[in-house]
């Protein structure tokens, strides 16, 4: 089995041998560090699953007893680290307090920008997100309309508890939901870069970080001109895995930008009008059907990016009045 993080379906480690927990975990992760275990040598026993599409990663870890895992630049990810049944102590030189715990009520944001040390307390077990830097900046360039060119470097701490930590921890829910039920193929590019885009998204407004502030300022709309570009790329190619994130690229405007230049134009959000046109596209596919050539509501609904069926027939009937089952019967 080749250690590929690219698979979406799990690649699972099950060894009581501390080198190899660490070895293969280096290779899942592209990124070196070191681990040694602090006390009970005799209990540790490593299990650890990852999960990973399009720059995107979910790892599960425990190691039994208290281990010490230490990490140094360069590192190519950010991580979102949550605990369960037991601390994680973390120092970082670049954290506001050298000490921070990590533990039920808060979750650590690593940028990796220095050394970092984390503690693990016996019988920990932690689910961490992990994202491509260059993802990260990429959407934030596009959240900015502007390069970024200092390194993105967030807050540590996640209080779990406000809304903003709330919103990251249903991110993370929502991509091991998706790899969970999109099995060993992974999920289609259009719900993988949806599902991107929920991550990336509630990770950059959620957390703070040194470009928080010039997120949330104010922003002159886009000449009109541009949604009328938008709006021909969404009808040249319906299904293209688009994110608001590709569009704004596109027009070369902040994501932030374009919503206000479509609701100003359109009275609507560019995702909500590129979901309503494959809607229309994948109505029209179904009214040119055969259904002697075996293609089914389903094929149809997941070329155009539906891929929750209940959802798909729900705002079909919404929009056209009948189930799409019926459409194909005309």
């Amino acid at each position: 089995m080749t250690e590929d993080s690219g698979v979406p379906h799990p690649r699972v480690i099950h060894t009581r041998d501390p080198g190899e927990a660490k070895t293969r975990t280096q290779q899942l992760l592209g990124n070196l560090h070191h681990m040694k275990v602090s006390q009970g040598e005799r209990a540790f026993v490593a299990h650890v699953e990852h999960r990973a599409v399009n720059g995107l990663g979910l790892m599960s870890s425990e190691y039994g007893t208290a281990v010490q895992i230490s990490c140094a630049p360069p590192i190519s990810i950010v991580t979102v680290n949550l605990v369960f049944g037991g601390r994680m102590l973390i120092d970082s030189r670049t954290a506001p307090v050298r000490a921070t715990v990590v533990d039920d009520e808060h979750a650590g944001v690593f940028s990796f920008a220095d050394d970092v040390t984390m503690q693990w307390t016996p019988g920990l077990r932690q689910l961490m997100l992990t994202v491509d830097k260059s993802l990260l900046e990429r959407h934030l360039r596009n959240l900015l309309n502007e390069p970024v060119r200092d390194p993105l470097l967030f807050a540590p701490l996640v209080e779990l508890r406000d809304g903003g930590g709330q919103g990251i921890v249903a991110a993370v829910r929502t991509l091991r939901q998706t790899l969970r039920q999109c099995g060993k193929a992974g999920p289609p590019p259009v719900l993988a870069k949806e599902v991107e885009h929920v991550v990336l998204t509630s990770l950059l407004l959620g957390q703070r970080h040194n470009y928080t502030e010039r997120i949330f300022s104010a922003q002159p709309l886009p000449p009109p001109r541009l949604v009328r570009r938008v709006v021909d790329l969404i009808h040249a190619a319906p299904e293209t895995a688009f994110t608001v994130a590709d569009l704004a690229e596109f027009a070369g405007v902040s994501e932030r930008g374009l919503h206000a230049a479509f609701r100003r134009q359109l009275g609507t959000t560019p995702m909500s009008y590129l979901r309503r046109h494959r809607l229309e596209r994948a109505h029209d596919e179904l009214l040119r059907l055969d259904p002697a050539t075996g293609v089914k509501v389903t094929d149809v609904a997941v070329r155009y990016g539906f891929t929750h069926m209940g959802r798909f027939a729900a705002a079909y009937r919404e929009r056209f009045g009948e189930p799409p089952s019926a459409t194909i019967r005309r």
